[in-house]
C-alpha cells in the first residue's frame, strides 16, 4: 500500500519555517545571514536498538490488516535545533467505490503533521484496493500530484521472516484524477526489518522517479518508508516513518 507522505507538500527550507517562526530561542544565523530561532523541547526517548527476531511473520494478513482495519498512531522526530515533529496518522475502513472498471474496497487515511504542537498540515488520502487476497489498485488525495494507478503488482508471501524483501509493485502518478498528466513513477518493496525479539517492522519502501510535471507539483523524489510493527500473526501494534520534512529525511518512531 503506498503511503503519501508530507515531503510531497512541506518542501519549504527549514531555516525559513521550520524552527518556531521567531517564538523560540536564537540559535545562530541561516546561509542567508538571517536569524535563525529554535524552540526547546524535552529531548525524545531513544530508540531501542533494533533485534532481529527469529519468528516467521504472517506478511499476508499483515497487508489485509493495514489496508482494512481502523487504527491511529502517533510518531515524532526531533531536528538539530530541538523542534520537535509529530505525525498523526489514522487510518479507517470506507465505502466500496469503483477504481476504473473494479468495485473496491476503501480507507481513508488522514496525516497530520505538527510542529512543537502547533498542526501545519494535512493530507487525506483514500486507497482504492480488493481483499482475498489482498491487491491495492491505486489511491487518490487533493494534493497536485495525488492520484495514482497502480501498474503491476506481485503478491508477497504468506509468510516472510527479518531480513527478507519482496518486490510489491509499480504504480504512475498523477497531476489529477483525470490521469491526463504524468507527474511521475514509483515503485515499491516489501522487508521485514528488525524490532523486538517479538516483533517485526514490515516497511514499505517507495522509490519515486519524477517528470518536469510532477517537480513543477513539488513532489518529492527519492525514497520514503512507512513501516508497522507486525507481531508474527500480522496484527498491526505501531508504525515508523521516514519521510522528508522541509527537505530533511527525518526518522519518525
Amino acid at each position: 500500500m503506498v503511503l503519501k507522505t508530507f515531503g510531497i507538500i512541506l518542501t519549504t527550507t527549514l531555516v525559513l519555517t521550520g524552527c518556531g517562526g521567531g517564538n523560540g530561542s536564537f540559535c545562530g544565523y541561516d546561509a542567508f545571514g538571517d536569524p535563525l530561532f529554535c524552540q526547546v523541547n524535552q529531548p525524545l526517548p531513544p530508540l531501542p536498538p533494533p533485534v532481529a527476531s527469529t519468528a516467521s511473520f504472517n506478511v499476508t494478513q499483515a497487508m489485509m490488516n493495514i489496508a482494512s482495519q481502523q487504527y491511529t498512531f502517533h510518531v515524532s522526530s526531533a531536528d538539530s535545533y530541538g523542534n520537535v515533529y509529530t505525525i498523526a496518522y489514522s487510518s479507517s475502513a470506507g465505502q466500496p467505490a469503483p477504481f476504473g472498471s473494479v468495485q473496491a474496497s476503501t480507507a481513508n487515511v488522514s496525516q497530520t503533521l505538527f510542529e512543537n504542537g502547533a498542526a501545519q498540515q494535512t493530507i487525506n488520502t483514500t486507497n482504492y484496493f480488493v481483499l482475498s487476497p489482498y491487491q491495492l489498485l491505486g489511491s487518490e488525495t487533493t494534493l497536485a500530484g495525488g492520484s495514482e494507478v497502480v501498474n503491476s503488482w506481485q503478491a508477497p508471501p504468506v509468510t516472510g521472516t527479518v531480513g527478507q524483501t519482496f518486490p510489491s509493485l509499480t504504480a504512475t502518478l498523477y497531476h489529477d484524477a483525470s490521469n491526463a498528466v504524468i507527474d511521475g513513477t514509483l515503485s515499491e518493496t516489501i522487508g521485514l526489518s528488525p524490532d523486538t525479539a517479538s516483533t517485526a517492522l514490515l516497511c514499505l519502501i517507495d522509490s519515486m522517479q519524477l517528470t518536469q510535471a510532477g517537480i513543477n507539483d513539488q513532489l518529492n523524489g527519492g525514497t520514503t518508508s512507512n513501516c508497522f510493527r507486525i507481531d508474527p500473526l500480522g496484527n498491526v501494534l505501531g508504525m515508523q516513518i521516514t519521510t522528508p520534512i522541509y527537505g530533511m529525511q527525518m526518522l519518525f518512531y
